[in-house]
């Protein structure tokens, strides 16, 4: 009888070792694939998240708009910061998209640059922006990275640009009835305004009414998840960072931009540009 119970009790030994055994292997298991999981994330996040380009399409209506600029196309390129995760090669394919989608007006609302470039890298970003084709005029204006302010304005100017830091610009199209394009904080009611600035918090600062603000810098929050997008967000994006506000009846863009800052990932939340259209009625 002695014998049957030792067995009894060593087979119940046997069982629950053979248990502990199971979930500590499960526990591994698990562990394991969070941290390929999130190895995999990272290494997506890095590499591919990065990479692409996304066309935001927005339809803007104003009966301010002239007639003769119905239907007019309107694209903002923001936040390139050339030579983080954009080298020449994203630049020209960047060109390339622009010019498929044949925009009348272009506009760049900063941070074109992101490091010290050297002579070849220069003339090189000069040649391909060189490239872009509009059927009106581009403009550009600075971002809180773009540090050498004599090296933007040699690439600005010579790529075609219309440098509008602290401009403002009349555009014109067939008829004697404009659209202002501008940086500065000017009273204009009857003319359609769009007022172009980098970061854009500092919307709260402005005096005067637009018909219509794009801003860029936030990159609307480049790991798009909760709570850590926020963590991330750059100073002057803290208070506006997502596509789209409507404040005091104004409409206010946020492109999230090409590049990436000093962080170079991105989740959920591709590279993209702006596509706004125009339109009277």
């Amino acid at each position: 009888m002695d014998i049957k119970i030792e067995e009894n009790e060593t087979i119940e030994e046997e069982i629950l070792e053979q248990t502990k055994e199971k979930k500590i292997i499960k526990i591994i298991k698990i562990i394991a694939t969070i941290i390929i999981t999130i190895f995999l994330v990272i290494i997506y996040a890095r590499f591919k998240a990065t990479t692409g380009l996304q066309i935001k399409e927005y339809k803007i209506t104003n009966d301010k708009i002239p007639e003769n600029f119905h239907g007019t196309k309107l694209i903002q390129i923001s936040d390139i910061h050339y030579g983080n995760t954009v080298d020449i090669n994203t630049l020209k394919d960047i060109v390339k998209q622009i010019n498929i989608l044949k925009p009348d007006i272009l506009v760049l609302t900063g941070d074109l640059l992101d490091k010290e470039i050297n002579e070849e890298e220069k003339n090189e970003i000069i040649n391909t922006l060189k490239d872009i084709k509009v059927s009106i005029d581009s403009y550009a204006i600075k971002g809180d990275k773009d540090y050498n302010e004599e090296l933007w304005n040699e690439i600005i100017t010579q790529s075609g640009f219309i440098n509008l830091n602290n401009q403002e610009k009349y555009i014109y199209q067939k008829t004697n009835s404009p659209i202002i394009i501008s940086n500065t904080d000017t009273k204009h009611e009857n003319t359609y305004t769009i007022y172009v600035l980098h970061e854009p918090d500092k919307v709260d600062e402005l005096k005067n009414k637009f018909d219509l603000i794009l801003a860029g810098h936030s990159l609307n929050g480049q790991i798009n998840i909760p709570i850590i997008k926020n963590l991330l967000l750059q100073e002057g994006s803290k208070k506006y960072y997502k596509n789209h506000y409507t404040i005091n009846d104004t409409d206010l863009y946020i492109s999230s931009g090409i590049g990436t800052t000093n962080f170079k990932y991105r989740l959920f939340n591709k590279p993209s540009i702006n596509l706004y259209r125009l339109t009277k009625y």
